[in-house]
């Protein structure tokens, strides 16, 4: 039983680090990495699962010798499969057509891939000479070029392609049982990843955020928010209910206060918060947007002595418990554990362009803004720089750390108010 849970775990660790994908397995820094954090993962999650359940008699050093035994044989069995792809793939032969500018670039990240190949020549098409590379003669010899000179790919560039007679030389390239590749000269952002897919069969080129785009990732992100709320409104239930009762007893008004806010890609929902202020407060709110403490530019209102807070208000801010129903939040799908600040629509009024990126994801109860100073940190760039940090850099263990990072936060209250 213990074997087979932890095969289980140690599956899905792999997926999350995405193990079995092209872009990982070939490469020998990122099997070794992802190798050892899947099975660090895993081993933690084991000895959680043990200490939990009663009356299991194991052995912790059979546990230390069989997960050592497993990391070593593993990186082996990966890094033999390394060698031996290089070894089928170097003997590959290739014959290059199209502009020699963007040459330089195709050899360049040809290294950073998996693909091994051996130059044969190149096939002029722009009079340009390349040193130390064999020209084998002009396009109109093509189908020649390709006879006297065995090939296992030729590898076309984006600006021959838009020539009409592209279709001609494909057609040559798949008569001859030969592989054809286009290499395209496209826009690539440093701000975000890009790929080249299909839909339905129609070639398509995709350009995305980190989390996005990958299902599989978003599949964890929701898996992790629905047990973490659930978890935390379990936890957290007792103070909630004595929080209410405080609220209610204090000052006439309902205990949940509700606001709309703006979430992912814009969408609008109301998020949920025990009542911190006078009921009458958020009508007030124009008077104040002059005592703005955060941003000048209203960007992020915040005020810490608001005046109309009430007494349980300031307790609860202090120890931010006025965002625990923001578990509901989270449940119903329009927030994440961990994500970005959830703006509200005035603030977000007054954002320019690169101010939106940091709603291309679901917002969160916590986030690299609310672990680093919080309300301490009142320059907007520096918080919006913070956000696309986390949205580059997503990973289940990123938001795992934060979350732990907050508890910290929590019992040392810095920057809440």
């Amino acid at each position: 039983m213990l074997l087979v849970s932890f095969n289980i775990v140690f599956f899905l660790f792999m997926m999350v680090f995405r193990m079995y994908s092209k872009s990982t397995l070939f490469f020998v820094d990122r099997v070794t990495v992802n190798t050892t954090l899947s099975l660090l993962g895993t081993t933690a999650m084991i000895y959680m699962l043990l200490f939990m359940v009663d009356n299991i008699i194991f052995s912790r050093l059979f546990l230390f010798v069989f997960i050592s035994i497993c990391f070593v044989l593993l990186n082996i069995e990966k890094l033999l499969l390394i060698k031996v792809k290089k070894h089928a793939e170097s003997k590959n032969k290739i014959i290059y057509v199209g502009e020699m500018r963007l040459y330089d670039d195709f050899v360049k990240y040809s290294q950073r891939s998996a693909f091994e190949f051996n130059i044969v020549g190149y096939v002029n098409t722009d009079d340009e000479i390349v040193d130390g590379l064999a020209c084998l003669g002009r396009l109109e010899e093509f189908e020649d070029i390709l006879k006297n000179n065995p090939c296992d790919h030729v590898i076309f560039t984006q600006s021959l392609s838009e020539k009409p007679e592209i279709e001609h030389y494909l057609n040559i390239v798949s008569e001859m049982g030969i592989v054809s590749r286009i290499l395209f000269d496209v826009y690539r952002p440093d701000t975000t990843k890009w790929y080249v897919g299909n839909l339905g069969g129609f070639p398509m080129l995709t350009y995305y955020n980190n989390m996005t785009l990958d299902p599989f990732a978003l599949a964890v992100k929701r898996i992790m928010d629905i047990v973490g709320a659930c978890v935390g409104i379990l936890l957290t239930l007792p103070i909630m209910a004595i929080t209410a009762i405080a609220i209610k007893i204090e000052s006439p008004g309902p205990v949940i206060f509700k606001q709309e806010r703006v979430g992912q890609n814009g969408r609008r929902f109301n998020i949920y918060k025990f009542r911190s202020m006078t009921n009458d407060a958020e009508s007030r709110l124009p008077e104040l947007m002059t005592k703005n403490e955060m941003c000048s530019d209203g960007k992020i209102f915040k005020i810490k002595n608001e005046p109309h807070t009430t007494k349980v208000g300031k307790f609860i801010r202090k120890t931010s418990i006025d965002e625990l129903p923001q578990f509901i939040n989270v449940l119903i799908g329009n927030m994440s554990l961990v994500g970005t600040r959830p703006p509200t629509i005035r603030e977000v009024e007054k954002y320019e362009r690169q101010h939106y990126r940091r709603i291309s994801i679901k917002p969160g109860i916590t986030g690299i803004w609310q672990t680093s100073g919080r309300n301490d940190i009142q320059d907007f760039n520096k918080i919006v720089q913070m956000d696309v940090e986390y949205i580059e850099n997503w990973s289940v263990l990123l938001d795992i750390i934060l979350i732990l990072k907050t508890l910290k936060v929590l019992v040392k209250k810095n920057g809440a108010y």
